[in-house]
């Protein structure tokens, strides 16, 4: 997996580092490559929000020929052609006038130009001229051709097509935006839609046609090791050396997301006075003080403040009160309480099984503690409250269909807030 390290992260003074993190041996980018290099192949970029997919397409297909469409801008099927469109400065609407005219020219020149090199516009100087006009003149008006004309410009080209967060779109609409995608990849415009993993077979369920035309890469969350890097790198641009250990603490922080890593190294940047670049080599050395106010910092980025002491207050009770328990951090709470202390335990984790969330529900009571059934009743309340709050955005998810009794973290911002900021301190009863 890749991403790039940091484009904006570590510029407090002008001071721009661009530095790309290659993720282990998955070779994501020669799987990109291939399914590129697929004919009519549909290519579904899944993994986790802020994991590098876009970067990962930017990086393989280049920025420069990589056409980036939101999905969350798409209300009808023909606007996702439209953005592209715009993307190429196409008019929306061409009126071309002619006349019959005997002209004499001398000298001239004439040349073409354009932001996008297959529409171009027609500009030149020409000296003397003189003509006649019989009078005689007609007009004719083009309007943009939606599908039609993308497949006219960009078929069988470099550029690509990316639709990010296709997941975002009504599912009335991706239904026939996927009919109109199976149609563009087949006469040879290449196709990329990112969504998250849990929407990742979106566009083949809108579609079931694109069963065995669809390649789906998954940028999965980042491994800490990985993450690691982009501190030792960044640093190291800046003529400043990390020590391993603190990397490493800052990385098991940023719950698998590259991007957060970004934030946490930017707000280290700030806390140390690194503004630029050393002129000597600096040695760097993180204490525990540091580092939580670093975290606390970056939380600020990270809002989910009303989610959740919406999530601590539970739903509403009629009249009966909770059982609370006595937590070891020094509070006492009902069970909503108790499964968000569980889950903020280290080390941060974007999934747990029914035993695990069992295990830190005992790790962080003093005593008693919890039933099963109220903390899986507490899960599924939970993760309602965050598609009641958010309806368009998966933060949290909790499976007990299926039977496995798993709580998912979809949204690593929702559990680094969580872990950093003081909210759950400041909703806690003394």
């Amino acid at each position: 997996m890749v991403a790039i390290l940091a484009t904006q992260v570590f510029t407090p003074n002008d001071f721009p580092v661009h530095t790309y993190v290659e993720r282990g041996n998955e070779k994501l980018e020669q799987l990109l490559r291939n399914a590129i290099d697929t004919p009519k192949a549909v290519i579904s970029l899944s993994g986790p929000s802020k994991s590098g997919k876009t970067v990962l397409a930017e990086r393989v297909i280049g920025n420069d020929n990589l056409i980036k469409v939101s999905g969350a801008e798409v209300t009808e099927a023909s606007e996702l052609w439209d953005r592209i469109l715009d993307w190429m400065g196409a008019p929306g609407e061409t009126v071309t006038a002619s006349s019959k005219t005997s002209t004499n020219q001398i000298g001239g020149q004439v040349s073409a130009g354009g932001s996008f090199p297959l529409i171009a516009k027609a500009e030149g100087q020409v000296g003397y001229q003189h003509g006649k006009s019989t009078g005689e003149s007609t007009s004719t008006t083009v309007t943009r051709q939606g599908l039609a004309q993308i497949v006219k410009e960009i078929a069988d080209s470099d550029f690509a097509v990316l639709i990010d967060d296709f997941h975002y779109m009504p599912r009335k609409i991706q239904a026939e935006a996927a009919k109109q995608i199976k149609t563009a990849a087949e006469r040879g415009v290449r196709i990329l839609v990112a969504s998250v993993p849990h929407r990742a077979d979106d566009v083949v369920r809108s579609n079931p046609e694109l069963r065995g035309r669809t390649t789906n890469i998954d940028t999965k969350f980042w491994h800490p090791e990985e993450l690691a890097q982009i501190a030792t790198i960044g640093f190291g641009k800046l003529n400043t050396r990390i020590e391993q250990r603190d990397a490493m603490r800052l990385a098991r922080e940023a719950c698998g997301s590259p991007q957060l890593m970004q934030g946490i190294c930017l707000q280290a940047c700030y806390r140390l006075g690194l503004r630029e670049g050393s002129p000597i080599p600096v040695n760097l050395e993180l204490r525990d003080e540091s580092i939580r106010t670093i975290l606390e910092t970056t939380s600020l980025t990270a809002d989910y403040s009303s989610l959740v002491e919406r999530m601590h207050q539970g739903p509403k009770t009629r009249g009966v009160e909770r059982k609370e328990f006595r937590f070891r951090d020094g509070s006492k709470g009902d069970v909503y309480r108790c499964v968000l202390l569980a889950v903020a335990v280290a080390p941060p984790t974007t999934t747990l099984s029914y035993t695990a969330m069992m295990q830190r529900v005992e790790k962080v009571c003093h005593s008693d503690f919890p039933v099963g059934s109220s903390v899986k009743e507490a899960c599924t309340q939970i993760a309602r409250f965050a598609v009641s709050m958010y309806p368009s955005q998966r933060i949290v998810e909790f499976d007990d269909e299926s039977g496995t009794d798993t709580f998912s973290i979809v949204d690593p911002y929702w559990l680094f807030y969580l872990r950093a900021s003081p909210k759950l301190a400041t909703l806690a009863k003394p």
